[in-house]
């Protein structure tokens, strides 16, 4: 079972680079719970995931380099969980560079079409005082 969650995660370096959303939204389940670091507080929904994702990707000229590290997944029978860092660079449509790490806890769960993602957390930690994220942080 570990295993298998790990594959999906790892797949989704490929499914970035590739910008193949549907790819992507596959892996998610239709109740999809998403607290992201961009835009709103809360999303739920393949569809809400689907517009994000189409959002983000289109925003980069270029191929979006995924690199995950850290991965630590935890399965049970039908439920799991990973945590892992992960490192986005790329070229967005105005020209600025992207090149910075995020933090991600995934939830999974196992029904009849397999594992899928049930609620994902994306963060950037941030200043304490002044309010601003800390893009620039390398683990």
């Amino acid at each position: 079972m570990t295993a298998a969650v790990t594959a999906l995660v790892e797949e989704r370096a490929a499914a970035v680079a590739a910008k193949d959303i549907e790819t992507l939204v596959a892996q998610y389940a239709e109740d999809l719970v998403l607290f992201d670091a961009l835009d709103s507080l809360r999303d739920t929904g393949r569809d809400a995931e689907r517009a994000r994702l189409r959002t983000w990707l289109d925003a980069y000229r270029s191929t979006i380099d995924l690199r995950i590290r850290d991965l630590e997944v935890v399965a049970g029978d039908d439920v799991a969980f990973a945590h892992y860092l992960f490192q986005v660079s790329g070229t967005m449509v105005d020209g600025t560079e992207v090149r910075m790490w995020v933090r991600s806890t995934v939830g999974f769960r196992r029904g009849g079409d397999g594992w899928k993602v049930v609620h994902e957390h994306s963060s950037v930690p941030f200043d304490g005082t002044t309010g601003q994220a800390l893009m620039t942080l390398e683990p």
